[in-house]
């Protein structure tokens, strides 16, 4: 992830951004709430602040089977174009953990832009409830998106956020993937590292890059309402949402993609996900989304065999550290041990030499085609929550679905993100 820089937005007119900072969901202890599935057909009333893939800001109130939401449709300068406001009727789980839901009403309120329409039919929801809320949009005049959250704090205010944590990106067609920022008590002054990936011509080879461009930033404080922090970074403008043990949905200006990251004190281990069951949502860049399952054995060689069900698709992959040794070849993965070049002059390297070092990372091995993997894995309350991506080679006759327009392509050849999942046990 470049920090400097210049991107080209939908209006054809440039800005200097953060491009990591769409999408940054930290998860620590004491958000509260139950992991009873059966939680969600009682009364029990949660509100969940979430951002989507496209970089949209919304929140989403369950109580039992009803869903209330508020979905601010969020342009390139982080501005609101529209406000939906939805009421949703959903059922109960089956046996995959998801929940259809059906729209009963819907409106639209004007913002920077005149409404086009508002949502209607049906989408899918997942919850833990109490926890994290996951949904997938593809209703009236809104494209598919993956919208992904966590419990909202009404007292996130003045909450001390200063710690060190661990990012995964979101959003199709990004090229950064991972790395580690380290906040200030209340998100303004910012440290961080970013790490992507380069490739040969035939994509026989890869290697892993160190893509951070100005190490510091400083964020103009914007003020803060009912929990929602305002920043603003190169004119742009950025919402978060903080609880009140640090977790934050950070929220940037549409096209970017974005981050889900967690304090490294509750970053997940190999053993973790050993002997579990796991529900989740794949969503890739060519073609719909795929409800998951999975079940996974005992560690072995600090690996761990997790047999996945993803569509009607079946497969058996390992789960391991950034530094354990895999099968993969044609290509292999890079080497997460060795320092890319530049990363020495970091100043987080002195904590982190590698990125392996950074805690709660995690690759898988025995995939069936090129596509690689890294996830970020967390625990909440004794339960593993893991957003990972899925790096490949596209070229410029490969269509990018994360320009939104369904026809760009992808401005050079090089390996990209192709799709996010969420993963979390059950």
């Amino acid at each position: 992830m470049t920090f400097e820089g210049t991107v080209e937005m939908n209006s054809n007119t440039n800005y200097t951004i953060w491009p990591g900072m769409l999408l940054i969901i930290v998860l620590l202890n004491g958000c509260g709430g139950s992991s009873n599935s059966n939680d969600t057909d009682t009364l029990i009333s949660n509100t969940y602040s979430t951002t989507s893939t496209r970089g949209d800001y919304s929140e989403w109130t369950l109580t039992g089977i009803q869903l209330a939401a508020t979905w601010s449709v969020i342009n390139e300068l982080g501005t609101v174009d529209y406000t939906f406001t939805i009421a949703a009727t959903c059922s109960a789980s089956v046996a995959d953990s998801s929940r259809n839901c059906t729209i009963d009403t819907a409106s639209c309120a004007d913002g920077e832009a005149v409404c086009s329409g508002s949502p209607s039919g049906s989408f899918v929801m997942m919850d833990v409830p109490g926890v994290a809320l996951f949904v997938i949009t593809e209703s009236g005049s809104v494209d598919e998106q993956l919208h992904v959250g966590f419990i909202k704090s009404n007292n996130a205010c003045s909450d001390d956020v200063s710690g060190d944590y661990t990012y995964i990106r979101t959003g199709l067609g990004e090229k950064d993937s991972f790395g580690m920022f380290r906040s200030d008590t209340n998100f303004i002054d910012v440290l961080h590292l970013d790490f992507g990936f380069e490739t040969t011509d035939d994509n026989s080879s890869q290697s892993l890059a160190y893509t951070t461009g100005t190490e510091s930033e400083t964020f103009t404080d914007g003020g803060c309402s009912d929990g929602l922090r305002v920043r603003n970074n190169a004119g742009l403008t950025i919402r978060s949402m903080m609880t009140a043990s640090g977790l934050f949905v950070l929220d940037l200006p549409a096209g970017e993609g974005g981050i889900i990251s967690f304090d490294v004190r509750n970053a997940a281990s190999v053993s973790d996900f050993a002997n579990k069951s796991f529900a989740g949502i794949s969503f890739p860049d060519n073609s719909t989304y795929e409800l998951l399952t999975a079940s996974s054995g005992p560690v072995t060689a600090d690996k761990v065999s997790i047999s996945t069900t993803i569509g009607t698709s079946a497969s058996t992959i390992n789960i391991m550290g950034l530094a354990t040794a895999d099968s993969m070849t044609a290509p292999a993965y890079p080497s997460f041990s060795s320092a890319p070049p530049g990363y020495d002059s970091s100043v987080l390297s002195a904590d982190y030499s590698a990125a392996n070092d950074i805690p709660g990372l995690f690759k898988f091995d025995q995939l069936s085609d090129s596509g690689r993997v890294v996830m970020a894995a967390m625990k909440f309350n004794d339960k593993v929550i893991g957003v990972g991506m899925v790096y490949n080679f596209r070229d410029t006759t490969d269509i990018d679905p994360g320009a939104g327009d369904g026809v760009t392509t992808f401005s050079g050849d090089g390996l990209y993100n192709t799709g996010n999942f969420i993963l979390f046990e059950r």
